[in-house]
């Protein structure tokens, strides 16, 4: 609290100060919008440079936040990337494709992947919903205030970490006879 009031203080000392304060309010959107285009870009680079060429699909959810899909599991859904919201709280999993959600086969598995999931990474728990037979907190969580996940965009480790974390679902679902296209 004694942080807040602080910043408040300096923001609102004189006339500058104010006008300065608003305008990077008024251009944070801007700077997330650039830093999730660039980390777009890097996705599909390092995905298209892989030796898996794991193939990276882009889908905007209500043209309000991203979600990345990385192959396709079949007859299950995708390895998916995704804001649970306005480029915060991201998600990491296999997540159902609709018309796989109800299926017998998806819901025969959904409990197998999300237990494969648990019991081969380590340090994160995958849950499982109607959309996600297995989703896990990606870290950094918080986006909203937290400056670690831009500047790692801005340094160019951000797809990387998404990517490796990508591949090690993805060996774990080859490795269990799950097919990936």
């Amino acid at each position: 609290m004694l942080k807040d009031s602080t910043v408040l203080e300096i923001m609102s000392r004189n006339e500058q100060n104010i006008e300065a304060s608003l305008a990077l309010h008024n251009n944070v959107e801007m700077m997330k919008k650039y830093f999730i285009e660039k980390l777009k870009s890097d996705l599909y680079l390092s995905a298209k440079n892989n030796p898996k060429k794991i193939i990276l699909r882009n889908m905007k959810v209500n043209n309000k936040y991203e979600k990345f899909s990385f192959g396709n599991v079949e007859n299950i859904g995708f390895i998916c990337f995704e804001f649970q919201d306005y480029y915060n709280n991201p998600s990491l999993g296999v997540r159902f494709l609709g018309k796989f959600r109800y299926s017998a086969f998806a819901n025969e598995n959904k409990s197998r992947i999300n237990r494969l999931l648990n019991q081969n990474i380590k340090n994160k728990q995958f849950k499982s919903s109607n959309w996600w037979p297995a989703k896990g907190k990606f870290e950094p969580f918080d986006w909203r205030s937290s400056s670690k996940p831009w500047q790692m965009m801005k340094d160019d480790t951000m797809a990387t970490k998404i990517l490796d974390e990508v591949l090690e679902i993805y060996k774990i679902l080859i490795e269990n006879g799950y097919e990936i296209t």
